[in-house]
């Protein structure tokens, strides 16, 4: 007995250690649909940064020299010829590729999307190896087609602009019995950070979907990440995979890239999307302090607590504070990480993590004129004890449910979180949340 006692610690020790670990690892291995990886990572240049997949840069990098105001490059390997060019652009690195190694069955036609932060697709057209075809404004290679006309390679692609902003369709080519699979990658016309991957053909396990990042940087001393979104019956894992760090010095007058905001399980509705978690986490610590975020729905559409239809009944300022049957609040904020809330301390060194609404955090809808609107949703957060000295910490939104009250469009939908008061770090960014499907 004395024995079986002693497993059963061992046991529960065993266990309250690994649930002190990410969320994120938890939930990744809890259904693995595909393993992820990028083939290669940079440390952050000081400069406009572009990744091109030719195969004349096979190199890890290049070297640039400026020379009275027009800018060279050479070849690392040393035998190349130099070409002068105008740009933006300083730095020229070798695309990494996203792999997704499948381990589940998928079939043709599946869809997943690929957000870049703080970096936008650079895709470009050419035809027959010659000139430029179709730019869709006179700056929209950034002068780089002096120097190289396609950014990437034609051998294993094609890219067809669409006409509109930096949006197109890259479609992989595949060669006869290679166990990648086909896609289109969709780049979208109003944001070139976003694009819908659809897989062309059927895939079983050990298959591999590469997919070239081929782009640019929007911000230098930021760092650079690529997020695959997908959907709950997609088979493929979603994750967040950095391209870039961010530099060790940031001038002070440039906003820094300090946190990242993501739906960490993204659902499907027709006029309605449940929003299990929200997770903003610090890239560093320090980052998030007392003060208030927004956050901002889809056009269409109002922020509300997750329950049914009668249960909200008229929306009201009161709305965001209602409650579950058992007392506890629908919308609940929490911290992790290096986060506590200051006056929950239970025994030195040890945080409980759940905040008490009204004392800890507050719920409002926007108000201007006294005019509701329940579209942003204001959250204030009060008693927070900063990650100074401690590792970075993450705060999750728990109990939202977007709900339609107007047009809308189907497709991905995307919430805007920005810094409201005293939150002068957080990242304003936008995020997917979920999936109106017709």
């Amino acid at each position: 007995m004395k024995k079986i006692a002693l497993l059963a610690t061992i046991f529960a020790l065993l266990f309250a250690l690994s649930s002190q670990q990410t969320f994120y690892a938890a939930r990744a291995l809890s259904r693995v649909g595909t393993v992820n990886r990028l083939t290669r990572n940079y440390g952050s240049p000081t400069g406009v940064t572009m990744f091109t997949d030719v195969a004349i840069f096979s190199e890890q990098s290049m070297f640039i020299a400026i020379d009275n105001d027009q800018r060279n490059i050479i070849s690392r390997i040393g035998n190349a010829r130099v070409r002068e060019w105008n740009s933006d652009i300083e730095h020229i690195f070798r695309a990494p590729e996203l792999e997704l190694r499948v381990q589940h069955n998928v079939s043709a036609g599946t869809e997943f999307s690929i957000r870049l932060h703080n970096l936008e697709w650079f895709f470009r057209s050419v035809i027959d190896n010659q000139t430029p075809s179709i730019f869709i404004d006179d700056n929209y290679s950034g002068g780089i087609d002096q120097l190289l006309p396609s950014s990437y390679n034609r051998l294993m692609g094609t890219f067809v602009p669409s006409g509109f902003g930096t949006g197109g369709t890259y479609t992989r080519i595949i060669t006869e019995h290679s166990r990648e699979l086909p896609f289109e990658l969709i780049v979208s016309d109003h944001d070139s950070g976003y694009a819908i991957v659809r897989i062309l053909s059927s895939g079983r396990f050990g298959d591999v979907i590469r997919i070239p990042i081929v782009a640019r940087t929007t911000n230098y001393v930021r760092g650079a990440s690529v997020e695959v979104i997908a959907t709950s019956d997609s088979m493929i894992t979603s994750g967040l995979y950095t391209v870039m760090s961010a530099v060790a010095v940031i001038p002070q007058d440039i906003r820094r890239n300090d946190t990242h905001t993501s739906a960490t399980i993204h659902t499907t509705g027709i006029d309605q999307i449940r929003i299990p978690e929200i997770v903003i986490q610090e890239n560093t610590h320090g980052i998030i302090e007392n003060g208030s975020i927004r956050l901002e729905a889809p056009e269409g559409f109002i922020i509300v607590p997750d329950i049914d239809r009668e249960s909200l009944g008229n929306i009201t300022w009161r709305t965001p504070h209602l409650l579950n049957q058992d007392g506890t609040p629908v919308i609940n904020v929490t911290l992790g990480g290096g986060l506590s809330w200051s006056n929950l301390t239970v025994r030195p060194g040890h945080y409980q993590t759940e905040g008490a609404l009204g004392q800890d955090f507050r719920l409002r809808y926007s108000n201007p004129a006294g005019n509701l609107n329940p579209s942003i949703l204001t959250i204030d957060i009060n008693n927070l004890v900063a990650s100074r000295f401690r590792e970075p910490g993450y705060v999750v939104i728990t109990g939202l449910r977007l709900l339609a009250v107007g047009d809308i469009v189907p497709g991905a939908q995307f919430i805007e979180i920005t810094p409201f008061n005293n939150m002068e770090y957080l990242t304003s960014q936008s995020f997917h949340v979920g999936t109106i499907v017709r």
